[in-house]
């Protein structure tokens, strides 16, 4: 018979979890696991054949925390303004969980590519709500929302490493110009807008454009 845990499995991947949130996925060999357990490797191999297998719960674990952190974006309008902000967000509060999800690659696939596999659950309705607020077909409002996660993972991979540097106000307005122009130029293109309503929603981003909360 295989030796019993000593250890929850549940016990285990929490300690990985956390090593990964403070020193990054790179961290997460046995004997530092077994350090934050206060034991040897031993009890990780009682529960998983590799260390590969335990990442494989902290990559989930990870992946909940993004969720949770995304939950309430639809009680925000306009919620993909929000999602934007957050998704900076993600990475100034969890730089090393934000590496792991987004920056690292795993199983021969991008990053983006599985992102947009494992969160088909947010893409969808962000989707959804470009399409009728910029009266914009569904390829154009998947364009845009492309647009801007590109645009909002360029900025997280500064504010990574250097947060001061880019206030929540900056980060506001420049997610807000980059939606609107690409938005007008679209328009443009097609010839479904005039340049007085170009202006005046070119006006509004320099502004900025503040996500606020939905009356309940």
């Amino acid at each position: 018979m295989p030796p019993r845990p000593k250890y929850a499995k549940e016990t285990i991947v929490n300690a990985a979890y956390e090593l990964t949130r403070e020193k990054g996925i790179d961290a997460v060999v046995a004997r530092e696991v077994g350090k934050r357990l206060n034991t040897s490797s031993t009890p990780i191999f009682t529960v998983w054949n590799s260390m590969d297998e335990l990442k494989e719960e902290v990559w989930d674990k990870a992946k909940e925390k993004y969720r949770e952190y995304m939950n309430d974006i639809f009680d925000y309008t306009p919620s993909f303004k929000e999602f934007g902000m957050r998704w900076v967000g993600f990475a100034a509060e969890e730089p090393n969980l934000y590496r792991l999800l987004f920056l690292s690659h795993r199983d021969g696939q991008s990053p983006y590519v599985r992102f947009k596999q494992d969160f088909e659950c947010i893409l969808t309705p962000l989707v959804e709500e470009i399409m009728k607020a910029f009266e914009l077909s569904e390829k154009d409002a998947e364009d845009l929302l492309n647009q801007m996660i590109i645009f909002a993972n360029g900025i997280a991979a500064f504010v990574i490493s250097d947060s001061e540097s880019f206030s929540k106000e900056t980060v506001s307005r420049s997610i807000s110009q980059v939606c609107v122009g690409l938005v007008i130029a679209d328009k443009l293109r097609d010839g479904s807008i005039d340049m007085s309503l170009a202006k005046t929603m070119a006006d509004s981003c320099i502004k900025g454009i503040t996500p606020k909360k939905r009356k309940k």
